[in-house]
């Protein structure tokens, strides 16, 4: 029965551990952002929001528009062109932009971006 008792004690304290280093990691780090980085390499991730920028002149960078979410990756590259074809560029000789994925932020910090995909 002692054995019992402690192996059950050993385990208990291992399983408090992990559980510690768990909400840790999910406080402090950016859990969703790793999940992503596993799964969804290539693309956006479900949970995702994905920001438009717009460069209407590549030459100038520091001129842009940024749109957010504006919807799935299909609608950030149509919205897009769209305001490339407003800018009278409709085949983006002159402009560019990226549409950029961003995982929701737990306490409202400044975007990050995991991916920056055209």
């Amino acid at each position: 029965m002692a054995q019992f008792s402690a192996n059950f004690s050993i385990r208990f304290t291992l399983l408090q551990l992990v559980a510690v280093v768990l909400l840790v990691w999910f406080v402090l780090g950016e859990p969703l952002t790793h999940v992503a980085n596993l799964f969804y390499a290539a693309g956006p991730a479900p949970w995702e929001e994905i920001d438009l920028v717009y460069l209407p002149d590549k030459r100038s960078p520091s001129v842009n528009e940024i749109t957010s979410d504006p919807g799935s990756l299909a609608e950030c590259r149509s919205w897009a062109r769209h305001m490339a074809a407003q800018q009278d560029d409709p085949r983006m000789e002159r402009g560019s932009y990226q549409c950029r994925t961003a995982s929701a932020s737990l306490f409202g910090a400044q975007r990050s971006y995991r991916l920056s995909l055209q």
